[in-house]
């Protein structure tokens, strides 16, 4: 990796973090700049103009914190064409009556606007401006008891970030939040989503391509979204009944192996195994799915060939294959024939992918912060870094969409 030369600014790391709505369906991303000089207004054109963040959203909105929004707006201008973008704005700026005309201006622009915080206990829903109709909430610790007079007041959508488990996550939706951030799916799910870990819809649609022999990378694709899916077929490849010894490294081998008569006997097996009933989308896969492809896409960073890729690929996949299926990650993959760099790399965060996987872990704006000496020490630039990302959420709200 380059020597960075101390003259130049050094590209500031970029985290973008899912928003789901109350049946996990990611609504939108909440970009997040560290740091954040002034309002970073030129990285945030930047990241939409250079590295596709338009692309990456999809129909999902984007969430921006702008702590003084007349000067981000005057720099920034007007939303990019079909992009929602929303401002999340301190809420004593929204308090503030000098402050409205503003507010009114932005959104008559075509920005959303939510408010970062409960309103001041002396201001009343009459002073409040009404182009503000959301409220921003941290819920790491709970939820604060003042904040259900205002969650009934304003139309909404509120969001409830930081959200730390499933059980805070539910106590939310009782409140009346209807959008979560956090790191609430990487926790164990609750029972009704567990028992359900692999998606009907995405099990009828690779039966359906079966029947009609699609092509591999058909099949492929659609496994990769799958992550408890992806782990039940090479398992399956891997157990003695097929007598297969080497390593199984990619998709497309483990479905040559398995065979397109088997592959559809298997699938079937799997549909009446599950439980019947709708389900909500379960909110690991698109995290998984994030994962996964940052991995890859890291790896083409480090100029990985296409076997290194496939590799990323899964280990990113099965990095959260503990939490989904319940079971210690030992176990999850002793079973399997897998290489032993990626072994190393789900176990002990050890080798090439261990350090990439350890910079996809922190990249999710959770607990254990990203800083610089980490890309350094995986040889990834931060422009490289922030490229992946944003390549990586683009397949990833396509997961959750199709969820």
């Amino acid at each position: 990796m380059p020597v960075q030369d101390k003259s130049t600014p050094v590209f500031p790391l970029v985290f973008l973090q899912p928003v789901a709505d109350v049946h996990y369906l990611w609504t939108a991303l909440s970009l997040h700049v560290s740091p954040l000089d002034e309002n970073g207004s030129d990285v945030i054109a930047r990241l939409f103009n250079d590295f596709g963040l338009s692309e990456a959203l999809g129909r999902l909105s984007c969430i921006v914190p702008v702590p003084h929004p007349a000067r981000f707006v005057g720099e920034f201008g007007t939303p990019p064409p079909g992009v929602n973008l929303i401002l999340r704005i301190p809420v004593e700026y929204c308090a503030d009556p000098a402050r409205q005309p503003v507010l009114e201006r932005l959104s008559k622009m075509g920005y959303g606007l939510i408010a970062d915080g409960l309103p001041p206990a002396n201001i009343s829903l009459l002073q409040f401006p009404a182009c503000v109709e959301s409220i921003s909430l941290d819920c790491s610790a709970g939820i604060v008891p003042k904040a259900s007079n205002w969650l009934n007041a304003l139309r909404g959508p509120h969001v409830a970030e930081n959200v730390p488990d499933p059980v805070l996550f539910d106590a939310c939706r009782v409140q009346g939040f209807r959008w979560f951030s956090g790191d609430y799916p990487l926790l164990p799910l609750s029972t009704g989503v567990q028992k359900d870990a692999i998606s009907r819809g995405r099990l009828l649609k690779l039966l359906e391509l079966v029947s009609h022999d699609a092509d591999v990378p058909e099949l492929e694709s659609l496994l990769k979204q799958d992550p408890a899916l992806s782990y039940q077929l090479f398992k399956l490849v891997s157990s003695a009944a097929f007598g297969f010894s080497a390593h199984i490294t990619n998709f497309t081998q483990a479905i040559n192996l398995l065979g397109r008569r088997q592959l559809q006997r298997w699938l079937q097996l799997l549909l009446y195994a599950r439980f019947p009933g709708d389900e909500a989308a379960n909110p690991l896969l698109p995290r998984a799915a994030a994962r996964a492809a940052m991995m890859e896409a890291l790896c083409q960073q480090l100029d990985g060939d296409r076997d290194e890729q496939d590799r990323a690929f899964i280990v990113g996949m099965f990095s959260l294959l503990d939490t989904l299926l319940a079971m210690p990650l030992k176990l999850i993959i002793e079973p399997l024939r897998m290489p032993q760099d990626i072994v190393d790399a789900l176990m002990q965060r050890s080798g090439r992918l261990g350090h990439a996987l350890d910079v996809v872990e922190r990249a999710e704006y959770g607990r254990i912060p990203l800083r610089h000496s980490d890309l350094e020490r995986a040889g990834i630039s931060p422009e490289g870094y922030c490229q992946a990302l944003i390549q990586a959420y683009r397949w990833a709200s396509k997961v959750s969409q199709e969820a």
